[in-house]
């Protein structure tokens, strides 16, 4: 009797051991096609049609068990496309199998289609387990298919018993992966450091040159893809300091060798255009891009900025002879800092020159140890910067201390005629730059009218960690 029950248990063991090592896959046998958004937005509305979807049973089946195929979807699958019926023949020790499609329902865009096994063939000691169900490849409406298609397979008895449960996440599989197709890349970002101590006219080093290299490519392999006719790209940042060697003609025209744009592979670019905010040019295909920036070719007179630099990119693309394009998300590109301290006081209101009701406050303290010489770069109301050197500002220095601006701005403001004519009240922004280090400096601003009325200015001396120029 003990023999039978050790017996038994054995048997019991086996069986388990068998059940565990095999399970419902279709994943493996169904390969998933990448489709790309572009590709949807502009190719014709017609079928997408799926890779072959195959089925490896991981249970013993029997006539008249259930096999559920579900698709998610907005109602995106052609029903008629799927086989009415699918027979495997027997090849031991793999038996015979034919299973038949009895239903289909739609549910919240969910598509359902149902199966019965109607004939099992094949020897006594034949399994089910491990036979292959190819369902061929199914057509869905790409005008629905924009979030991607997925299949998942469950199966019950005859007797609607849960079967062939194992597998976990190979019971499902993608047919169509949906994804962006484009997207730009830095690779090498600019990162020059302006020299405060050479009047901003140079980066450390000395040098007057910085890179930047960036690429565009698809985000994948794409089975279903868009056809790129061309590429246009923007570098937002502070391009002021270009200066223009054409007068009568539209637009700034820099100097010969100020920017020069390098593709690495096939592309051909065109030349670039530049305004104050912006670098711009445009590429046939996608590709890495070099562009080098020299300050050195226009002359040393020019004063670099502290800037941050995004790159925007805009894709033209089609299929066949529909074609649209996409803005692409900005990408950092890195940043010009100064090595020393700036601060941008965002208004200030100076009264003419032949009236003085409006008077500024506007102080520099230093809680470092060293003198720092100060330059200030004034934007007027219509947008024009002026860069006011040290010397034009009478060689002020920001002593450790505090240390009054007012009269040498206003002196500064003066000689350059800015106070002159119009209206009675001017008004400007400025940007006070120190050559000391960022976290020892801090400016206060405000201003009276007719003496009575003080107007505190907020500025950004005073940022947490002082990240401005590190």
């Amino acid at each position: 009797m003990n023999n039978v029950f050790r017996k038994s248990l054995v048997a019991l063991a086996i069986m388990g051991t068998s059940a565990g090592a095999m399970a419902a896959d279709i994943a493996t046998g169904t390969v998933t096609r990448n489709v790309s958004t572009e590709y949807l937005e502009v190719a014709p509305a017609g079928v997408l049609t799926s890779n072959n979807v195959v089925l490896e049973l991981g249970a013993e089946y029997a006539v008249n068990d259930v096999i559920t195929l579900t698709f998610s979807g907005n109602d995106a699958l052609d029903v008629a496309s799927l086989p009415p019926f699918v027979t495997v023949a027997a090849a031991p020790p793999l038996k015979g199998i034919t299973v038949g499609l009895i239903s289909t329902s739609v549910t919240a865009g969910t598509t359902r289609a149902n199966y019965r096994v109607t004939d099992i063939t094949g020897g006594a000691s034949d399994t089910t387990t491990g036979v292959s169900l190819d369902f061929g490849a199914l057509d869905f409406d790409s005008t629905k298919s924009g979030n991607g298609i997925s299949v998942t397979f469950s199966a019950v008895t005859n007797t609607n018993l849960a079967l062939d449960t194992g597998g976990g996440a190979l019971r499902t599989q993608e047919l169509f992966a949906i994804e962006d197709q484009f997207e730009v890349t830095v690779d090498t970002a600019l990162d020059a450091v302006v020299d405060v101590e050479a009047e901003r006219e140079f980066f450390t080093g000395p040098a007057t040159a910085d890179s930047l290299v960036f690429t565009s490519a698809e985000t994948a392999v794409f089975d279903l893809f868009a056809d790129v006719d061309g590429i246009n790209y923007s570098i937002a940042g502070n391009f002021a300091w270009v200066q223009d060697t054409d007068a009568n003609t539209a637009g700034v025209q820099p100097t010969a060798g100020t920017f020069t744009i390098t593709p690495t592979g096939a592309a051909v670019c065109g030349a670039p255009t530049v305004t104050a905010t912006a670098l711009s040019f445009s590429c046939d295909v996608l590709d890495q891009i070099t562009v080098d920036i020299d300050t050195a070719p226009q002359g040393s007179d020019a004063v670099l900025p502290a800037t941050t630099f995004g790159i925007d990119a805009n894709v033209e693309y089609s299929v066949g002879a529909s074609a649209s394009d996409k803005d692409l998300d900005r990408v950092a590109a890195g940043a010009w800092t100064l090595n020393g301290s700036e601060t941008f006081i965002p208004y200030m209101p100076y009264s003419r020159d032949d009236m003085s009701n409006i008077s500024q406050i506007i102080y520099v303290t230093n809680s470092g140890s060293q003198s720092g010489e100060i330059s200030i770069d004034v934007t007027s109301a219509d947008g024009t910067v002026t860069n006011f050197t040290n010397a034009d500002l009478g060689g002020i220095l920001a002593a450790p201390g505090v240390t009054k601006l007012t009269g040498a701005i206003v002196d500064a403001l003066a000689a350059e005629g800015l106070l002159t004519g119009g209206s009675a009240t001017k008004q400007f922004a400025l940007n006070i730059v120190v050559n000391d280090a960022n976290d020892v400096i801090s400016v206060y601003s405000a201003y009276n009218v007719n003496g009575s009325d003080r107007g505190w200015v907020q500025n950004d001396s005073v940022v947490v960690n002082r990240v401005k120029n590190p």
